[in-house]
């Protein structure tokens, strides 16, 4: 969750059960994703950091920020925006039958 695209940092939102995170137990739902392998990710997008985690092999060396509270505003503020994007879409009705 989060990135440059949505002008926030790139947060843990899930820890996939049975995945090599929950396993290995190092990772928590709201660590800020700060680097992968060296390469800094504070001001990159999404799919960057994604495609960094996916392409690692071996030992994977991540810096992360416990950050648990501005996970639960950046959802909250994601949950807003997602009713809003609702609210606003059209509604087509079907047309009366003849």
């Amino acid at each position: 969750m989060g990135g440059k695209e949505q002008n926030s940092p790139i947060y843990i939102s899930r820890i996939i059960p049975g995945g090599v995170a929950d396993r290995q137990g190092g990772l928590k739902r709201g660590d800020q994703l700060i680097s992968v392998n060296g390469v800094n990710v504070e001001r990159e997008c999404h799919e960057k950091a994604v495609s960094l985690l996916k392409s690692a092999k071996g030992t994977v060396k991540l810096v992360v920020r416990y950050t648990p509270q501005l996970l639960d505003e950046m959802e909250r503020r994601f949950e807003e925006q997602r009713r809003r994007i609702q609210g606003q879409s059209p509604t087509f009705q079907k047309p009366a039958a003849s």
